[in-house]
């Protein structure tokens, strides 16, 4: 086979390869196009940051294969969930995990609770 010959042939192979595998791997590039976990995450921080009930809480952010994980303490349930809308209002989330606490709530093995203690 000549030099000419030889890379007519490598050509030609490129060209196959490319339209078997481009439009798989196109599509596969463009579904998770700008959702990395690490920007999902920044993202997240942002919006409880800027949130002006959220922002002096102290809250984690943690994403794994787009989902978020929230941990961390607030003062009311209205904020657990108030933080958990706005992780999944991010645009890239595909669920948000949510641990967390409510500070100083009492426990429901409390006497205040109405929790019985042993006499």
């Amino acid at each position: 086979m000549s030099g000419w010959q030889a890379v007519k042939t490598t050509l030609i192979l490129m060209v196959w390869l490319a339209l078997l595998g481009g439009p798989g791997a196109a599509s596969a590039q463009q579904k998770g196009a700008g959702f990395n976990d690490a920007v999902i995450t920044g993202r997240v921080t942002s919006a409880l940051d800027n949130d002006p009930v959220l922002r002096d809480m102290h809250i984690s952010v943690e994403t794994r294969d787009r989902v978020v994980h929230l941990r961390g303490f607030v003062d009311s349930m209205a904020q657990v969930d108030r933080a958990a809308a706005l992780a999944r209002r991010v645009e890239g989330v595909s669920a948000v995990r949510n641990a967390i606490r409510v500070t100083n709530r009492p426990s429901r093995a409390s006497p205040a609770a109405g929790g019985r203690t042993r006499a």
